[in-house]
């Protein structure tokens, strides 16, 4: 099957990137009127073709300098056209453009900027040294060398003289979502932890009993190790340290001492370059369910292995004299019996307690829940009270909890748990009190 068949499955707006199949350069002779001064490769942009959209390539002056992007007969063109006045030239302007031409499916919208800089660029050669107008013979290299190098390493240098510009096709992604106070950020890049595959960390030997698990705030905890080194502005390098996996957004504002915007915008920032992905608090009252994807686990070798590394707390293997079942290291079996018994209905700590006797004592179940959510494999269910007047029944609240009333707006099916908690600082028991003393809140879990 041809690749012209392949692409026939494609359509204009299906979100593909293709390659730019030809560059040619457009322009208007004084006597001819607009034509292609130059293409690579040659003769792929027909006379017809040109001449059938030439007004678009060589547009009125209202719309010169401006990017613009023509999608007629199969074929998708990128511009920038330029207008040079100068009496100089013939008829005291030179007009041409430098344009990009995909197949019509494609997703252009990356070569935009790559273009409206080429035209920069070429409008100073052209200034300096009429480098376009007067045909150089270094314009069928360029254009070569640029589609060459745009499509395969999606980045190109060009050299003249003693001018050297770089050009890099960036991608364009979809809008991140919005940040929200309750929001946990997950480090999943290289700037540190959590990150699949990375050693974990090594406490020193406590001789102090182990701490339990009902306690989720991680104040004592040490910061993941982050590359403090790259080139992060001043609001990323303060908040790093604080980004652990388990400190919801606006706990890291308080802690930082930053204003929440400005940590949401900065957090919303790095959620867009794929750096943190933002996950629910974590909490032992929450309940998880196993999803579809959870058999990649069975099956993926890497995975299993940067698992148990990530979940693995490493400090039992510090101490010197433990018993076999205290020395056992977390396996795939231990794993497995944890993320299978998540289920609508049991709590995290319910499934803890179950299965304290089997599983490996150096075995961080908080580790396995923020890397089954960072994979996939489980997602969280949460609360969203309810209120549902009903004369019947009675108010719930008393004079003693004229705050909860206040609280009760947030109670529409919109707000989870942790959202409200958030909206109103308070905690989760004192929500859990202020909804089983009032009958008519219901909880929805979803």
């Amino acid at each position: 099957m041809s690749s012209k068949v392949m692409e026939t499955r494609y359509y204009e707006g299906c979100g593909r990137e293709g390659p730019i199949r030809c560059i040619f350069l457009g322009e208007f002779h004084p006597v001819a009127g607009p034509k292609i001064g130059c293409q690579f490769p040659e003769d792929y942009i027909s006379k017809e073709l040109f001449d059938s959209i030439s007004a678009y390539i060589i547009p009125k002056p209202q719309i010169q300098k401006c990017t613009m992007t023509v999608n007629a007969l199969g074929h998708k063109i990128v511009g920038y056209p330029i207008r040079i006045e100068n009496p100089r030239y013939e008829r005291n302007m030179y007009l041409f453009n430098l344009c990009f031409v995909c197949d019509s499916w494609s997703k252009t919208v990356q070569y935009e900027p790559v273009v409206k800089k080429l035209g920069e660029h070429l409008t100073i050669m052209e200034e300096e040294t009429r480098f376009v107008s007067s045909g150089s013979s270094k314009l069928p290299t360029l254009l070569a060398h640029l589609l060459h190098d745009l499509n395969t390493y999606r980045r190109a240098t060009l050299v003249e003289g003693d001018t050297v510009m770089h050009l890099k096709v960036l991608e364009v992604r979809k809008d991140p979502p919005a940040v929200h106070d309750f929001d946990v950020p997950v480090l999943v890049s290289s700037v540190g932890l959590p990150r699949p595959g990375r050693p974990p960390r090594t406490r020193p030997p406590e001789d102090s009993e182990r701490q339990s698990q009902e306690h989720l705030d991680v104040e004592d905890d040490e910061p993941f190790e982050i590359d403090m080194d790259a080139d992060w502005d001043l609001t990323t390098r303060q908040l790093l340290p604080f980004i652990n996996g388990y400190n919801h957004v606006s706990k890291i504002a308080s802690d930082t001492n930053v204003e929440k915007t400005l940590v949401k915008s900065c957090i919303q920032n790095l959620v867009y370059y794929g750096v943190v992905i933002l996950i629910p608090v974590l909490k032992f009252s929450n309940m998880y369910r196993a999803t579809p994807n959870l058999s990649r686990l069975f099956s993926d070798q890497e995975m299993q292995k940067s698992c148990l590394t990530f979940i693995n707390k490493g400090d039992l293997k510090e101490k010197k004299e433990v018993d076999e079942n205290v020395a056992r290291q977390p396996s795939l079996a231990d794993v497995v019996t944890v993320l299978c018994a998540l289920q609508q209905g049991t709590t995290l700590r319910a499934v803890c307690e179950r299965h304290a006797a089997a599983l490996a004592p150096a075995l961080d179940v908080r580790r396995l829940i923020v890397f089954a959510q960072l994979h996939g494999l489980v997602r969280c269910l949460k609360r969203y009270p309810v209120y549902i007047r009903n004369t019947s029944r009675p108010n719930g609240f008393n004079s003693r909890m004229d705050a909860a009333l206040g609280i009760r707006r947030l109670f529409t099916g919109k707000h989870c748990a942790d959202e409200i908690c958030c909206i109103a600082r308070i905690d989760l028991p004192t929500l859990d009190q202020i909804i089983d003393d009032d009958p008519n809140v219901a909880v929805i879990w979803r």
